[in-house]
């Protein structure tokens, strides 16, 4: 299985209960991690490299974990345009632009997922939203 190499931060985990999940962080990251109190410029954050079968299980691997056991969702893979699409190789794992495009679908997800939260919608809520685009019946 091939190993993944990525960065991941909270967008909007500067304050006080993030910097305390950020000290949690810097003591046990998850396996494969390691903390960075500047990731991306002066963002604290991980450093990853994960064994998975493609970039994104790997991060989302390493999201959901950290989620489940602290409450914050790292939703930053310092993609800074997420508009910017790169075509070229998308389809060729492994590729530089197969891996910024991953990473450009992965941080939007997740950012979208983190917004949605914010706002008060659950896991169930989230999903209401999801599974028909999916293609999955759900039950309103």
């Amino acid at each position: 299985m091939p190993v993944h190499t990525f960065n991941l931060t909270a967008s909007l985990g500067t304050d006080a209960a993030a910097a305390k999940v950020w000290k949690q962080l810097k003591a046990s990251p998850p396996a494969g991690c390691t903390y960075d109190p500047a990731v991306f410029a002066q963002t604290p954050g991980l450093r990853c490299e994960r064994e998975a079968p493609t970039q994104v299980h790997a991060v989302f691997a390493v999201v959901g974990e950290v989620y489940t056991s602290t409450g914050l969702l790292l939703d930053d893979l310092g993609v800074e345009r997420l508009s910017e699409w790169i075509s070229d190789g998308a389809d060729q794992p492994g590729s530089p632009a197969g891996i910024h495009a991953t990473d450009t679908a992965a941080q939007a997800l997740l950012l979208a997922i983190d917004r949605l939260r914010r706002l008060g919608h659950d896991t169930d809520g989230i999903a209401t939203f999801t599974d028909p685009v999916l293609g999955r019946s759900r039950t309103v």
